[in-house]
């Protein structure tokens, strides 16, 4: 059965956090974060009750920046709630910066991450903590003077957007059925099996084969027009949908075309521009992986 954590946290911590994330995911945990789950609309307090319901531990980030914060606050009081009244769900508290940590939290033991030369060996307590086996090789594929902090920042040195929730890593609903792919999104499957969901970021379609989502594409709007003859950096592209370089091989590059593959979910990752004047696009799929 899958882990699950929801990681309540303040936004000034927001890049260590990612690189949290990232690295749970390495290792086959789910993570709830803010910006990957809210959309536009929604309700905040609703959305995180429901994250923090859904999921097996609450890692709570303390610094000063999150002790004070009454969002961070609001999440712990859900958590220590759900866990008085019965339900099977761990708090973690994780020490990023020295501060006078809540009230709830006094005499539990703390998962240490203050000194970044020590974040292994910090991050291997935790994934210990979560009843997983520890795996070296996996977090240091992740890795990379071309990691997604470097890809996101360049997204955001454009202007392009960081795409959240339905938008946000996208390959996820590879392989779906269409039902939970329409709950997942929040679109509407047509007669055949299609969702498009669209935004005034971006444009996404989902294809079905049979029941299932075997390719998506996303237009990034932002981008267009341009052209077959115009070159792009396909690491920023990626960056707003928060996938790092690292997670892919870049298998063929052409001006208007690259092709990746991702082994580990088996995918072929494309970004192009498909014909002049469009926005530039990502597509996904299970079908031509490996052609």
């Amino acid at each position: 059965m899958e882990t699950s954590v929801f990681l309540s946290h303040n936004h000034a911590d927001k890049n260590f956090v990612r690189k949290l994330a990232r690295d749970l995911e390495a290792h086959s945990i789910r993570y709830w974060l803010d910006e990957a789950e809210m959309k536009i609309g929604d309700s905040l307090i609703q959305k995180i009750r429901e994250g923090i319901d859904s999921v097996d531990y609450f890692v709570i980030v303390l610094s000063p920046n999150s002790v004070n914060a009454p969002w961070v606050v609001n999440e712990l009081d859900v958590a220590m709630n759900l866990q008085i009244s019965g339900k099977p769900i761990k708090v973690l508290p994780i020490l990023l910066k020295e501060c006078e940590p809540p009230g709830f939290l006094i005499g539990k033991l703390y998962g240490d991450f203050q000194r970044e030369n020590e974040y292994e060996s910090s991050f291997k307590k935790l994934i210990n903590s979560l009843g997983l086996v520890y795996n070296k090789s996996v977090l240091n594929s992740t890795r990379s003077t071309n990691n997604l902090g470097t890809a996101i920042e360049k997204a955001s040195s454009i202007n392009l957007p960081l795409l959240s929730k339905p938008f946000y890593r996208p390959f996820q609903y590879i392989g779906i059925p269409i039902q939970k792919a329409e709950l997942e999104t929040g679109g509407k499957a047509n007669q055949a099996g299609n969702i498009i969901v669209e935004t005034e970021d971006c444009r996404m379609l989902l294809e079905a084969e049979g029941n299932f989502i075997s390719f998506i594409q996303i237009d990034l709007k932002a981008t267009a027009p341009h052209y077959l003859n115009q070159g792009f950096d396909s690491e920023t592209l990626l960056g707003s949908l928060s996938i790092g370089p690292t997670e892919l091989d870049l298998e063929r590059k052409q001006t208007h075309f690259h092709t990746y593959y991702d082994h580990k979910r088996k995918l072929k990752v494309s970004v192009s521009c498909p014909y002049d004047g469009s926005p530039l696009s990502i597509a996904f799929s299970a079908k031509y992986y490996g052609m």
